[in-house]
């Protein structure tokens, strides 16, 4: 808790912060986990809302009363259903589990053309990007120093890549 009074500038509004931490914290766990289903997903957003709520500690009247419970709520739910959508974003494509070259037996040759046609769809950045990380095995810190990108952009235009990669697979007739 000290990491969140030291945010707070006021004597008064710690004390506040403090009486809304110690009367809220459990119900903002429950709430977190019953949206994420992961105990430590559950933590990692509840510190993620107290930091959100001492940035924003003047917004709160009285610690104890149903609309500071509303804003405490609306706050964690937020925040775990931002943290949910990225974990399905991450999780969403899983590619070495589907590309013809990650099975241990040869692909058949129309299987492999359906993806070469899929991949031949892609722009040449996401092709590019997609044949370093998964079939020259780089990093993505690796490829952002070869491409000039930060690490950050490189998943998020990976995660882009997968997605037009599936769609395309789609249209090929390949359920992925």
């Amino acid at each position: 808790m000290l990491i969140y009074l030291s945010m707070i500038e006021d004597a008064e509004d710690q004390n506040k912060f403090e009486q809304v931490y110690l009367r809220y914290k459990n119900l903002m766990f429950y709430v977190a986990h019953r949206i994420l289903n992961d105990a430590q997903e559950a933590e990692d957003a509840v510190h993620d809302a107290f930091v959100r709520i001492a940035e924003h500690i003047d917004q709160v009247g009285e610690p104890d009363c149903p609309k500071t419970r509303g804003f405490v709520v609306i706050i964690v739910e937020r925040v775990a259903l931002n943290r949910l959508e990225r974990r399905r974003r991450r999780e969403a494509l899983p590619l070495e589990e589907w590309t013809p070259t990650a099975r241990q037996e040869d692909p058949a040759p129309e299987e492999e053309e359906v993806f070469r046609r899929a991949m031949a769809r892609l722009s040449p950045r996401y092709r590019e990007l997609l044949l370093l990380k998964h079939w020259q095995g780089f990093s993505d810190r690796e490829i952002g120093k070869m491409l000039s990108m930060s690490q950050g952009n490189v998943a998020r235009t990976l995660q882009r890549a997968k997605e037009k990669l599936r769609e395309a697979l789609k249209e090929e007739g390949v359920e992925v």
